[in-house]
């Protein structure tokens, strides 16, 4: 079996006024899972599609950050905890010595399993970091952590890499030299990556960052881009052996009557078109030791 892991940052389960996650048509994740059912905090198992909340306090006062979340994410390692703190924005050092020693690549690539991160870097990254303008997110140093090389415009080019924002708009702003594509299509890229792998990352972040300058119309739309793009990475491996997890770090988009991020729980939402012991979620802590387990002995 492949898995792959879609990460939608800011993503939260919330109730259903103010929320842009409800407004949204979503006719392909409604089909997963039997309605219009992307919010509150329920358990749903409906066919191949299992929905569980996931806590991202993580037993530590205050907001949930990304820089915590994420770490816990892909290391397994309870990170707010052992700051004793929720951290915004970036690892610092003892979150990035975590990372480096837990990251779920890593672990992976220990057990010999074939990895990939999909998303695409542009040189106006490489040369913001080499500045010393922006630093790595936790996802990335997780990916370098385990010896993944990072995509470029030709892989992009190859349909072998997805950029940030799905559909290449950003990059064409940015002037490269790439066609814009549909989030459907840009789902049917990611699709085709992953059979290639044993367990492919894919993030996307656009939703935290409207979530956060509160643009009802624009979380919307990209609420609806999201439902067109896992209905096209789903129409690639809906016949193959994959399954995947749509999960997010901390809620923020679905939650409009407060500006920031959210205590809210955030989605496991599962799938796959066989049986599959899937662990019994929790937190953000049991995402990487439940993939791992899942992938144990493929």
């Amino acid at each position: 079996m492949r898995l792959v892991m879609i990460f939608i940052d800011g993503f939260g389960l919330g109730r259903k006024d103010d929320n842009p996650i409800v407004a949204a048509k979503t006719p392909f994740l409604d089909e997963l899972l039997g309605g219009h059912h992307l919010w509150g905090k329920r358990c749903i198992n409906n066919k191949n599609t299992l929905l569980r909340p996931l806590d991202t306090l993580l037993g530590v006062n205050g907001i949930p950050q990304s820089a915590t979340g994420q770490t816990t994410l892909w290391t397994g390692r309870n990170a707010a905890r052992a700051l004793g703190h929720h951290l915004y924005a970036y690892p610092n050092q003892p979150l990035a010595e975590i990372i480096a020693e837990m990251s779920i690549f890593k672990q992976l690539a220990q057990s010999g399993k074939k990895t990939m991160f999909a998303n695409m870097f542009s040189k106006a990254y490489d040369q913001a970091i080499a500045a010393g303008k922006r630093k790595h997110t936790a996802s990335t140093l997780s990916a370098l952590a385990g010896g993944i090389r990072l995509r470029r415009i030709p892989d992009l080019l190859a349909g072998l890499a997805v950029y940030q924002d799905m559909t290449n708009e950003i990059l064409v702003q940015m002037g490269e030299e790439v066609p814009v594509i549909s989030p459907f299509e840009a789902g049917r890229n990611l699709g085709n990556l992953a059979l290639r792998y044993d367990f492919t990352l894919y993030e996307y972040f656009q939703t935290d960052v409207k979530g956060h300058k509160q643009l009802w119309e624009e979380a919307i739309s990209l609420v609806e881009r999201i439902d067109s793009f896992v209905a096209g990475f789903l129409s690639v491996i809906e016949k193959e052996d994959v399954a995947w997890i749509l999960t997010s770090d901390h809620g923020n988009v679905e939650d409009f009557s407060v500006k920031g991020h959210t205590t809210n729980p955030v989605p496991a939402l599962c799938w796959s078109n066989r049986s599959v012991d899937w662990p019994e979620w929790a937190s953000l802590e049991d995402v990487t030791p439940g993939i791992l387990k899942l992938l144990d002995g493929q």
